[in-house]
């Protein structure tokens, strides 16, 4: 039998590399415990064939990651704990407890879903790693949604509207700025904010007065918002 909280919305080539990848939406019968995001549906990208640990052992993690500096073959500053949900997710998917759904049917369950209609695209993997035909008609049947991509020079202008810019040095979010992306900055601790950047509402400098899914800033340019976000980095 189908697990009914989690479906399968795309297995293809990736984007970044051509390798095979699959992509999860979860989060419809069972609400993320990640109180930082709080209550929203959750996309996943994954290496199809193999375990989320050992792909990134051997830099296999490069189809849905891309050139991230924060992967474990690199700095390994990466916040996502591989042995824990995302393998859970990834031996379901191997062991078929998994439906596959097409984009527009899962918009429309979406659309019409009680408890929430917020969506986090990426809670693991980087969103340009998926076609973005994939994700136009969720976004479209979303309340809000957040997405974050360090492929910044891959990425067309369209992407913008759909994600943040990550950054990492103040030199670097003005420059993804100038080039008409919006940023997400992981600064040090005696970093000072840019200008037109504010804290993120869901950090512990700001007071955690918000959550991901309650803030709304994180959109791309499609938040009304013109300033860029900061956080600590953690």
């Amino acid at each position: 039998m189908f697990n009914k909280n989690t479906f399968i919305i795309y297995e293809g080539p990736s984007m970044l590399d051509g390798k095979d990848i699959v992509v999860l939406i979860s989060g419809f019968k069972t609400r993320s415990k990640n109180d930082k995001t709080g209550d929203m549906f959750q996309i996943w990208i994954l290496v199809r064939d193999i375990h989320p640990v050992e792909a990134a052992k051997m830099s296999l993690d490069v189809s849905i990651c891309g050139d991230c500096p924060r992967r474990p073959i690199n700095d390994n500053t990466c916040y996502v704990q591989l042995g824990k949900a995302v393998t859970s997710l990834w031996r379901a998917y191997k062991y078929d407890r998994y439906e596959k759904v097409a984009p527009a049917q899962v918009a429309d369950m979406i659309r019409n879903h009680k408890r929430t209609r917020k969506l986090r695209i990426g809670s693991y993997g980087d969103p340009l790693a998926v076609p973005s035909e994939v994700f136009k008609p969720l976004i479209n049947a979303a309340e809000s949604f957040t997405g974050y991509t360090h492929q910044v020079k891959r990425a067309n202008k369209e992407w913008s509207k759909y994600v943040m810019a990550s950054a990492d040095t103040k030199q670097q979010a003005l420059d993804y700025q100038a080039a008409g992306f919006r940023t997400f900055r992981v600064r040090a601790e005696k970093s000072t904010l840019l200008p037109n950047e504010i804290a993120c509402p869901a950090s512990k400098e700001a007071g955690r007065i918000s959550s991901c899914a309650k803030c709304s800033l994180c959109m791309g340019t499609t938040s009304k918002s013109k300033k860029s976000v900061a956080i600590i980095e953690h």
